[in-house]
């Protein structure tokens, strides 16, 4: 599956304004916010540091503090022990204790690293771009693409000149995979593509959808990827990447679907502009839900009925950037058709998720790592 559950950056345009001269503008600020429910609201009322349990009655969510500094980016996670993180300037930290210990591997690099996809607990890709300002000697080469047999012990690199950036790895063997690329387009306003890779990533093959994918997220299940499209399509591949069927949606005409979870090959949810829809079909027919939010945050399924969503809120005091208030999480029983929302629990920031398991996830923010367990 997908390995993190994030809405799409752009979306903050919409709803927060920071000032132009911030550092934390562009994308930057997409990554540090992404997910985050911003508000006008001047303030939120002081909630007490608070029992991680509420609001999420079939889960618990423990958490622990790291000591290294990563700025991260991307996280994978082979099994539910041996996971990876990658962050600015070329760090690359692993776990086999499911989060409890970290060690640093020398990624041989000093650009940033913004995607991480391994496809065993040894073969493993890592892709990253250099950002105004560096100094390392691959600055003016392009992406880079790490690639590793030995778990991470050693790194090859490679560099793609013509791409700004490589992101959302998946991997189908160690020869096989795909991503989104962002290449420079001056002929048209396009500057996003999927590609696909049948070298292990030395060359990749830009797919002309007609449209560019709107997030810079691909979404995997089972043998199946989905990407979501400007102009309310979204698109469903099932042979790597090859060929692709397009998916109408009942999103309203001219406006994107921002994100796409899907918990099996038929049952899938869409995030559309102000609402969510949801298939049983694998996107034959689709139907709205009266869901009490409208976009996703961590939205995860653990089996057909089961399923939560937890959204960070962030609000705009007058200064550059947001400031983070807390989290408020819905909690589903019955596929969705009623929710229990929970109170604002302000300690709780998950950050980049992953669910290795359905019963098991993954988070890791700027300070934290948290497991977000099924409760028996």
């Amino acid at each position: 599956m997908k390995p993190h559950n994030v809405s799409d950056p752009r979306h903050l345009d919409t709803i927060f304004k920071p000032a132009p001269t911030s550092l934390f503008s562009g994308f930057a600020i997409a990554a540090l916010f992404t997910a985050f429910l911003l508000c006008g609201c001047k303030e939120v009322p002081d909630i007490p540091e608070d029992d991680l349990t509420i609001g999420l009655e079939g889960w618990e969510i423990s958490k622990s503090t790291y000591d290294f500094d990563i700025n991260p980016r991307d996280m994978y996670f082979v099994n539910e022990n041996i996971g990876f993180v990658v962050g600015y300037k070329g760090k690359i930290y692993k776990t086999t204790t499911s989060g409890t210990t970290w060690q640093k591997l020398n990624s041989g690099t000093t650009i940033h690293l913004y995607s991480v996809y391994f496809i065993d607990e040894n073969v493993g890709f890592v892709s990253g771009q250099a950002m105004s300002g560096c100094l390392d000697a691959d600055c003016d080469k392009g992406s880079v693409f790490l690639k590793t047999t030995d778990g991470g012990d050693t790194w090859t690199k490679t560099f793609i000149p013509e791409f700004i950036r490589i992101l959302s790895l998946k991997f189908f063997d160690p020869m096989n995979g795909i991503a989104v690329i962002h290449k420079p387009d001056i002929s048209s306003s396009r500057d996003e593509y999927v590609a696909t890779t049948s070298d292990g990533g030395s060359t990749w093959n830009l797919i002309d959808l007609g449209i560019k994918p709107y997030s810079y997220e691909l979404f995997y299940v089972d043998n199946l990827v989905f990407v979501a499209g400007e102009n309310n399509q979204i698109f469903k591949s099932s042979d790597y990447g090859h060929s692709w069927q397009t998916i109408s949606t009942p999103v309203e005409a001219n406006h994107d679907v921002r994100n796409i979870y899907f918990y099996n090959e038929n049952i899938g949810y869409i995030d559309g502009i102000s609402h969510i829809y949801k298939t049983i079909d694998g996107g034959l027919n689709w139907e709205e839900t009266s869901f009490p939010f409208t976009y996703f945050g961590t939205f995860h399924f653990s089996s057909e009925n089961e399923g939560f969503n937890i959204q960070p809120i962030a609000v705009y005091e007058g200064l550059d950037f947001p400031t983070f208030k807390g989290s408020i999480s819905y909690e589903t029983l019955d596929g969705g058709i009623t929710w229990t929302k929970s109170e604002l629990m302000k300690s709780l920031y998950l950050g980049l998720t992953f669910f290795p398991r359905k019963d098991l996830g993954y988070g890791f923010n700027f300070s934290e790592f948290s497991i977000i367990k099924k409760k028996e």
